[in-house]
């Protein structure tokens, strides 16, 4: 039975409704105005936005940024947005951390014996899972 490991990323989702919330409020502002040379303000307006936005950035961020990680002793499956990537853990010879730069940590499993771009990079953060820990479990699978 996999093991299942699946995270609402808050930062990604919030940028999403923001563009989309800037985005749709923009539209409607300039529709409105060039229909009826008036700017409409109220919160009727403003609330239709956000539920809009809220619904649109919500699909956007499944079908984009989501990540999902499921695995057993055996093998694995990453699922970032509709991207599918699956392996098994044999295939993997050494795991590392990265860091960015950017407040995002992520650890690559490497297939190869040396650091070259034949990697898989999992963003572990955006799984809310601990880094350390996480990697301690990998190594266990990888070393079985």
């Amino acid at each position: 039975m996999m093991k299942k490991i699946s995270k609402i990323n808050y930062g990604n989702l919030g940028k999403s409704f923001s563009i989309f919330f800037i985005l749709i409020t923009v539209l409607q502002a300039l529709i409105f105005f060039l229909t009826t040379r008036k700017i409409l303000v109220g919160w009727l307006p403003l609330s239709v936005n956000i539920i809009i936005a809220a619904i649109i950035s919500y699909l956007y961020y499944r079908f984009r940024y989501h990540v999902t990680f499921s695995y057993d002793n055996e093998s694995f499956i990453l699922e970032i947005g509709r991207e599918k990537i699956s392996s098994k853990w044999k295939d993997i010879k050494f795991v590392s951390l990265y860091y960015s730069g950017l407040v995002k940590t992520s650890m690559r499993l490497y297939k190869g014996n040396i650091y070259k771009d034949d990697y898989l990079e999992i963003p572990v953060l955006d799984l809310g899972f601990p880094i350390k820990d996480f990697r301690s479990e990998v190594q266990k699978l990888i070393s079985n």
